[in-house]
């Protein structure tokens, strides 16, 4: 007897195997076909997935740790691991970490730099310090970290370098962070810096976030080198060891970028601004003392007389 002619297989209509189960034959879908063959491909081929190897924790001490220098455990580290630092560690060199990796410091954690160069130089794109005490034995002409990579953290840090005689403009020019240029995806919160000549130098066309930092103690907290980043909640630190200025706005930074020293003031808790496109100051009143005598001539916002600049400092308004 003739069996029936089959219709096409399409997408949505069944077809029949080849292989009876029982006295039936079993219907497949297209798609069902396709999506068996591919599935036993795959597996045939060994292409599943390994499950995600979990990220690791090593430390880092003196003695007694997995390892004694900060760089031999980044070496050995993979991406998205942590190098966790304890107590203090001398380094007479630069440390370079240049994969994804967070270097963090847990008790004690002080780094101190001995020779005359970079301590920290981030090439890693997405790595973090965080938590750490990095200062120098004495000034050196370095900056204590150096960002050259995308999406790079710096949180919660103390940076710091020794006390320096004399006026700042004899000092030795140490700085805190120094960008690289075009970087982007730059996160700086909650870190504190002082006693250098300047707390970053932020180099060209760098973009991300820089906020709720104190320094204090510097000749210029940020150096402005035609940067584009954000600027929100940052502070003056100790009174008594007040920086020159909070921002250096330098000549070659673009018209459109910080077009209102004012806005960007108001944005950090005041912090003063030296802008040398315009050679606008701009300095505001924190004391009534800071508006005696003809303190209240030279402040911004302006002021009719020193009732007025005593009564922004009380009010804010």
């Amino acid at each position: 007897m003739r069996s029936a002619a089959r219709e096409p297989c399409t997408a949505t209509t069944s077809c029949l195997t080849d292989r009876p189960f029982g006295n039936q034959h079993v219907k497949l879908s297209r798609a069902a076909l396709a999506a068996s063959i591919m599935t036993t491909g795959t597996l045939a081929a060994g292409g599943l997935v390994a499950p995600a190897i979990a990220a690791e924790t090593t430390s880092v001490c003196s003695s007694g740790c997995a390892f004694t220098t900060i760089q031999d455990a980044v070496d050995a580290a993979s991406a998205g691991d942590t190098v966790r630092v304890s107590g203090p560690l001398t380094v007479a060199g630069t440390t370079t970490v240049g994969k994804d990796v967070t270097v963090t410091g847990g008790p004690g954690a002080i780094v101190t730099q001995t020779a005359n160069a970079i301590t920290f130089l981030v090439s890693g794109a997405g790595a973090t310090l965080a938590n750490l005490t990095i200062t120098s034995d004495i000034a050196y002409a370095q900056e204590f970290v150096q960002i050259g990579a995308d999406d790079v953290t710096l949180s919660g840090n103390t940076i710091h370098g020794p006390e320096q005689p004399g006026p700042m403009s004899g000092w030795v020019t140490n700085r805190g962070i120094v960008t690289q240029g075009s970087i982007s995806g730059l996160s700086v919160t909650g870190n504190t810096l002082y006693s250098m000549r300047s707390g970053a130098y932020l180099n060209p066309n760098g973009t991300g976030a820089i906020a709720g930092n104190t320094v204090h103690d510097t000749k210029g907290d940020f150096l402005i080198d035609n940067a584009n980043f954000t600027f929100r909640d940052s502070r003056s630190g100790n009174a008594s060891q007040p920086s020159e200025w909070g921002f250096v706005i330098f000549l070659n930074t673009d018209a459109e970028r910080y077009p209102s020293v004012a806005a960007l003031s108001a944005a950090n808790n005041d912090m003063t601004v030296l802008d040398r496109r315009t050679d606008e100051e701009y300095v505001v009143p924190t004391t009534a003392a800071d508006c005696k005598g003809s303190g209240w001539k030279n402040r911004n916002p302006e002021f009719r007389n020193q009732g007025q600049c005593i009564k922004f400092v009380n009010t804010g308004r």
